[in-house]
C-alpha cells in the first residue's frame, strides 16, 4: 500500500490556482479543488519540481552562568524557492502570468499551488471500480503525498539555451517565491487519522 511503501518521484502533477485574496491561509483553495482545479490555467504540465523544503530560523540566547548550552528559541519559518521545469511548447501561459504581475498597476495576480505525488500502480478508478470521470491529469491515481504552498510570485522565468548542436529537449525554469509551504496527510482528514491508528497504518 502506498501509505506504508514508498513511490518513485517521477508521478507527479503541479496545479497553480488564483490565490483567494480573502483567504488568510489559503484553504478555500482546497475544499473547492475540484471546481477550482478544473478553471486553473496552469497545471500538470511540469517535468521537475524542486525546493519543497521547509525550515525553521533560531536565535539562540546564552545564560549567565549556564555554559552547558545555550538556549534555542523560534524565529520564523524559511521557505525556500519554488523550482518548476517544463519542456517548451506553444503554452506561453507561465510568461503571461509573469507579465500580468510586472505590468499590472497594483494587486498583482498570486497563485496558490498544489504539488500531488501519486502512485504509478492502480489509482482511484480501479478502486472504484471504474474509470474517473474528472478527465484531470493526477487525479485518477491514487494520492501518496500533496504539499501546498501559498501566495506565489514568479521571482525568475528562464527560458531554454538554445543551442543549434544540440538535440536536447528545450526546457523553461519558473521560480516561485511563496510564503509558506504544508504537507497534508490523511491524518489531517477528519476521523480518518482515528482511522488509521485503529488499524495500526
Amino acid at each position: 500500500m502506498p501509505l506504508m511503501n514508498p513511490v518513485p518521484v517521477f508521478d507527479f502533477n503541479v496545479f497553480l490556482l488564483d490565490a483567494h485574496p480573502d483567504s488568510s491561509f489559503g484553504l478555500t483553495d482546497l475544499l473547492g479543488i475540484g471546481a477550482e482545479i478544473a478553471k486553473a490555467a496552469i497545471f500538470g504540465t511540469f517535468s521537475e519540481a524542486t525546493g519543497l523544503n521547509a525550515e525553521m530560523e533560531l536565535e539562540e540566547y546564552r545564560e549567565g552562568g549556564n555554559n552547558a548550552a545555550a538556549h534555542k528559541f523560534i524565529k520564523w519559518g524559511k521557505y525556500p524557492n519554488l523550482v518548476l521545469k517544463r519542456g517548451v511548447t506553444m503554452n506561453p501561459d507561465l510568461w503571461d502570468w509573469y507579465y500580468t504581475i510586472l505590468y499590472k498597476a497594483k494587486n498583482p495576480v498570486r497563485k496558490n499551488g498544489i504539488v500531488l505525488l501519486t502512485d504509478r500502480g492502480g489509482g482511484v478508478s480501479s478502486l472504484a471500480g471504474g474509470p474517473s470521470s474528472l478527465g484531470l491529469p493526477g487525479l485518477d491515481k491514487l494520492p501518496v503525498a500533496l504539499w501546498f504552498f501559498r501566495n506565489a510570485l514568479p521571482e525568475k522565468l528562464q527560458g531554454p539555451g538554445l543551442n543549434a548542436k544540440s538535440n536536447e529537449i528545450a526546457i523553461e525554469t519558473l521560480e516561485l517565491a511563496h510564503e509558506g509551504l504544508w504537507r497534508f496527510g490523511p491524518s489531517m482528514i477528519p476521523g480518518l487519522g482515528d482511522v488509521a491508528d485503529a488499524v495500526g497504518i
